[in-house]
């Protein structure tokens, strides 16, 4: 008797599982903090940079291309804080909520852009920095075309929806009616692919610690 008490005592005590959880399986709940801190960073950084280089013509038609850049370093650290499924979709609806307050296909197209990241977010492995980069420009792209989608597709109803800002956005439909829409759509998706390495760059540690390669 003695002799099977002291095995009991030498025993290891086991983890209790939670209740439909199994051993080893992924969690696949989102970092709620980490989450809405960087979203929050994320829209600061797009409406900062926004109101400065979009102030001309001519600078709106690259400010996405320019914002990607820093833009790159936030969404690099919240796929490898937040390395899970919907982030990219949740962040992209969330900023077309918001950015499409002011006119409904812009809001539209962005959900658009950043359902084709999550796509590849899902489709191709979380854990790959490629994966991550063609996301990021995905979600660029997505922005690129919702900004300018009212203004190609609905050009009189858009102006007229704006009327103190109807001469502005005019003059931005006349430099991208061209080729030089494809130009800014380059230089955007460029930015997205610089911003996803100046991220990586940046964030080294944390990568190295999230396992991504």
């Amino acid at each position: 008797m003695q002799q099977n008490a002291g095995q009991a005592q030498a025993m290891p005590e086991t983890e209790a599982v939670p209740a439909g959880k199994r051993p080893g399986a992924r969690n696949e709940r989102l970092n709620v903090r980490d989450f809405a801190v960087l979203t929050v960073l994320e829209l600061v950084v797009y409406f900062s940079i926004g109101m400065i280089a979009g102030s001309t013509p001519i600078g709106w038609c690259f400010t996405l291309g320019i914002q990607a850049i820093p833009l790159g370093i936030i969404f690099m650290l919240m796929y490898a804080k937040v390395n899970k499924r919907g982030v990219v979709l949740i962040s992209g609806v969330l900023v077309g909520l918001l950015v499409g307050m002011s006119f409904w296909l812009t809001g539209l197209v962005i959900a658009l852009g950043a359902l084709a990241g999550e796509v590849i977010w899902n489709v191709a492995n979380r854990k790959r920095f490629a994966t991550m980069a063609a996301s990021f420009t995905s979600i660029m792209v997505g922005w690129y075309l919702g900004a300018f989608a009212p203004l190609v597709l609905m050009k009189d109803f858009f102006l007229n929806s704006v009327p103190t800002m109807a001469e502005f956005y005019g003059s931005v439909f006349d430099i991208v009616a061209g080729p030089l829409f494809f130009v800014c759509l380059g230089v955007t998706a460029l930015g997205g692919v610089l911003g996803s390495l100046l991220g990586r760059a940046v964030l080294k540690k944390h990568f190295e610690r999230a396992g991504i390669a």
